[in-house]
């Protein structure tokens, strides 16, 4: 199926950095058809892909963020995000439309970028790094996604030994995948570890998916492991 404008839409925004509002593309629901997903929860799509329009480009300042990451900066953080958005070419932030897997590359790393100025969670910049590997996935770029990953996997663990409040399935979720991330980036054991932990957690039972989900990816490991 075609990528068209009919499938998206404009909203209005506000900059939390410069103020002003802008358009962002929305995909429209009825046209993300999702075909298959890899077993770190990246998605193949027959048509638009939603994940292309996650992240949100000020076109007046260049300002990057998602909608988990809509919240009011500090004039601190203004101030750190306004010097180095202030060396780049803003005529190129343009991402009011469709956008193509090279403008969804760049809109995530600005993202990156803008969300480490602020001091964002590990969780979130995790959550970034881990959508930006799945862009180069798609891209072909294995060296650029291992990289990504990596760093996925790095903020993901700080985040799990740091944060705190966290939900359950939120949390179920991210040790799973920090289980998935490891067994891609080769570390075995660091893989079974984590996946041990989901099908271990006391609340396990209250989101089922997960622990299934772990103990498949778990037995195929030892499986692994014997040959």
């Amino acid at each position: 199926m075609q990528v068209t404008e009919e499938m998206i839409f404009p909203v209005q925004y506000t900059c939390p950095h410069c103020g002003k509002q802008f358009s962002h593309p929305e995909v429209k629901s009825k046209y993300i058809i999702m075909e298959r997903q890899d077993s770190d929860f990246c998605s193949y799509y027959a048509a638009i892909n939603p994940i292309y329009y996650d992240v949100l480009v000020c076109r007046f300042c260049g300002y990057s963020y998602t909608k988990e990451t809509n919240v009011p900066l500090t004039d601190q953080e203004k101030a750190a995000i306004g010097a180095i958005l202030a060396n780049w070419h803003t005529e190129g932030y343009q991402y009011g439309g469709l956008r193509t897997l090279e403008q969804a590359i760049n809109a995530y790393n600005l993202a990156i970028l803008c969300q480490e100025l602020r001091n964002a969670k590990d969780s979130v910049k995790g959550s970034l790094f881990l959508r930006l590997a799945w862009l180069y996935r798609y891209q072909g770029n294995k060296e650029k996604e291992t990289v990504c990953l990596q760093r996925a996997l790095e903020f993901m663990i700080r985040a799990y030994e740091r944060e705190s409040g966290s939900e359950l399935k939120k949390e179920l979720r991210m040790m799973y995948i920090m289980g998935d991330l490891a067994y891609r980036l080769g570390d075995i054991k660091e893989a079974i570890k984590w996946f041990q932990a989901v099908t271990n957690h006391p609340g396990a039972a209250r989101y089922p998916v997960y622990s299934r989900m772990a103990r498949s990816r778990w037995q195929d490991l030892r499986q692994e492991l014997k040959k």
